[in-house]
């Protein structure tokens, strides 16, 4: 095909679920050609798409995990801004919502 204008082209265009764009374009002077060069984006685009889901089943995968450290870090650092001591293994410190301040002081009428 070289030196001559090629009578098919075009692109293909997918957007990945994590907001990449991925244009594919190609040129073909026959139909076999043309074929073969849909085929090859066909098989890239799959390829790059099934790598996109992967990543994102990936990170949900370990998203709870990464929050609970997240919390767990912010309520140590508050706690140290506040001069409370860290409650003892295995202590929920104040989980219940019927508690009026927990540990920081008594309720005034119980």
């Amino acid at each position: 095909m070289a030196g001559r204008t090629p009578k098919f082209s075009g692109q293909l265009s997918k957007v990945t679920g994590e907001g990449e764009h991925l244009v594919l374009a190609f040129s073909a002077g026959t139909v076999k050609e043309l074929r073969e060069a849909v085929g090859v984006l066909h098989a890239v685009a799959l390829e790059r798409v099934a790598a996109n889901n992967k990543a994102i089943l990936d990170a949900a995968s370990t998203f709870e995990e990464r929050q609970r450290e997240v919390f767990s870090n912010a309520v140590a650092q508050l706690r140290r801004e506040l001069g409370l001591t860290a409650p003892a293994p295995g202590d929920s410190g104040n989980s219940h919502a019927d508690d009026s301040a927990g540990p920081v002081h008594t309720p005034e009428n119980p």
